[in-house]
């Protein structure tokens, strides 16, 4: 799951306008166009789900910790974190560009601290309601609140991109602000995903009637999403409102009936539907992937894409650095894409021959180690005291 979402991401940032060779963005052939459509916020909303699941996962998966076990976890994810927070300043910095999304993933880490002992109903209840609330809170925010001081668009500088910013405190406030609003309201959109997330990995995904059922919610969640767009867009006028919206015939304002239909219509952060329409794709992919994946020819199969997943930390972070460092200017052509990819997924599987974990992976599950045993010593020598 990790794999897919990382190969969608490299498509969007590698953005290519030809085949063989680049081409005016304003040319882009028609199929690269659909892909882009089709991977734009899609590939981010699989990582985002995947963060929920995996925090789930680490933090006891069906039986939650508690006690000392609990205080470690979340000590041990605020450690992860802060790795995240700092791997996002290098690849920055290295990049010249403010385009990771470990940023924000650091962020998300903290923010699901307080709800590990959440029950999965309770989770799952959280998620229905921030999937309405959140879209409606940027659409808000987008169309009537730009002054606002809560607002991404209010004014003030933008922080400093890389290392710097560690030594700017005056600036800290203003990052902040950016990682809940900004960058494309992604942490309002990523809130339902992550309590889906937490939910989907509190449950028995070993049990195969627990699977089916998350399939076929995952069925009824894309139908259902599909068509409440299709009927915004088509029986209640919101296509032809938006098409009078951006031809200048009327204000330039999203109409309130384009809440309700998908990308690439609406940004997937205003989308009512696209939340739980990812949800259900997530639920899709994860129940067939884990159905393949206990058959030994499948794991076989699939073995760099596995591979690839359990380096998907490595793989974002180079992935940026390559393109803006080693590929050049872009434009790009769409040939850099498979070629990124090839790589990947053949390096993947030799490099676990060697080590258990990718480079950054091993990284940061060694200053979590390090820092957690700290945390537990401190805390031991406190409770003797």
């Amino acid at each position: 799951m990790r794999a897919v979402a990382i190969l969608g991401m490299i498509y969007m940032h590698v953005s290519p306008t030809g085949w063989l060779t680049p081409g005016a963005f304003a040319d882009k052939p028609a199929v690269l166009a659909w892909i882009e459509s089709v991977a734009s916020g899609r590939a981010m909303s699989l990582f985002v789900l995947m963060a929920g699941i995996s925090v789930a996962l680490m933090t006891g998966g069906t039986t939650p910790v508690d006690g000392a076990r609990l205080r470690t976890a979340r000590w041990r994810l605020a450690i992860r974190a802060a790795g995240l927070f700092l791997i996002s300043l290098v690849v920055d910095q290295l990049s010249g560009m403010s385009l990771s999304i470990l940023m924000y993933y650091a962020l998300w880490m903290l923010l699901v601290i307080p709800l590990l002992r959440l029950s999965p109903r309770a989770l799952l209840v959280g998620a229905a309601v921030a999937a309405v609330v959140m879209p409606l809170f940027c659409f808000v925010l987008m169309s009537f609140g730009r002054e606002w001081p809560i607002s991404p668009f209010s004014g003030g500088a933008q922080p400093t991109v890389g290392l710097m910013l560690l030594l700017r405190p005056q600036e800290w406030l203003a990052g902040l602000k950016q990682l809940l609003v900004g960058g494309g309201f992604q942490t309002p959109y990523a809130i339902p995903l992550l309590l889906a997330g937490l939910a989907i990995g509190r449950l028995d995904l070993r049990d195969r009637g627990v699977r089916w059922r998350l399939a076929g919610s995952g069925v009824a969640l894309v139908a259902v999403s599909s068509l409440v767009s299709w009927a915004a867009l088509g029986p209640l006028g919101v296509a032809q409102a938006l098409e009078q919206t951006f031809s200048g015939a009327g204000p330039l304002r999203m109409p309130w009936g384009s809440l309700f239909v998908l990308p690439p219509h609406q940004l997937y952060a205003m989308s009512v539907p696209m939340a739980p329409f990812m949800l259900g794709v997530g639920l899709l992919l994860l129940t067939s992937l884990l159905a393949l994946l206990e058959r030994p020819v499948w794991q076989r199969l699939l073995l760099p894409l596995t591979s690839m997943g359990k380096l998907a930390l490595t793989w974002y972070a180079s992935h940026l650095v390559f393109i803006e460092r080693v590929a050049g200017e872009p434009p790009y052509a769409f040939s850099l894409f498979p070629g990124m990819c090839v790589f990947a997924l053949a390096f993947s599987p030799l490099w676990l021959r060697w080590s258990s974990r990718g480079p950054l992976e091993l990284l940061v599950h060694r200053a979590t180690l390090l820092a957690a045993r700290r945390g537990e010593g401190a805390e031991r020598v406190g409770g003797a005291v």
